[in-house]
């Protein structure tokens, strides 16, 4: 009798701490479930991309003098925010008259170019003004952060 207590006790603990694993999984999970939600507006700035109002490195094909601000948008093909935020930016070019969207996907014949602006991570916007000069950069993970990066670099304008 006594050594059943015993092998029940323990057979409870695991169930107990089994069960208390899942919940931590689950807390965790809803954490980074939070953490995406209550992400701050600003862009972020890591030490990288063209420096703010100095000329913009020139990119293949693209005339920054054709509209009023150029939004240039670094992504790779494995970053998921930039698979989300990709088409929001599209129909933001549609609602900005004077925006211009340049999409640059990391691969082989786009790699000078995140060469020329010194861009190491994505997904990364660079506003361009008419005049070729760089108003705006960094790190941009929801479309409120890009929206405060064109209005600022319209502002300017």
């Amino acid at each position: 009798m006594k050594g059943s207590v015993w092998v029940a006790s323990y057979v409870l603990l695991w169930f107990a701490v089994l069960g208390l694993s899942v919940v931590v999984v689950a807390l965790l999970r809803q954490v980074g479930v939070l953490h995406t939600r209550l992400r701050p507006l600003g862009v972020h700035f890591a030490g990288e991309g063209p420096e703010r109002l100095e000329a913009a490195p020139p990119v293949p094909g693209v005339d920054y003098g054709s509209a009023a601000m150029t939004l240039v948008a670094f992504s790779s093909p494995t970053c998921e925010v930039c698979e989300s935020l990709l088409p929001s930016l599209r129909a933001m070019e549609r609602q900005y008259h004077d925006l211009r969207l340049v999409e640059v996907s990391l691969g082989e014949p786009s790699r000078p170019v995140f060469s020329a602006f010194n861009v190491r991570s994505t997904p990364y916007v660079v506003t361009v003004d008419r005049a070729g000069v760089v108003q705006g950069r960094g790190i941009a993970n929801s479309l409120e952060q890009v929206e405060v990066l064109v209005e600022e670099g319209l502002a300017s304008a």
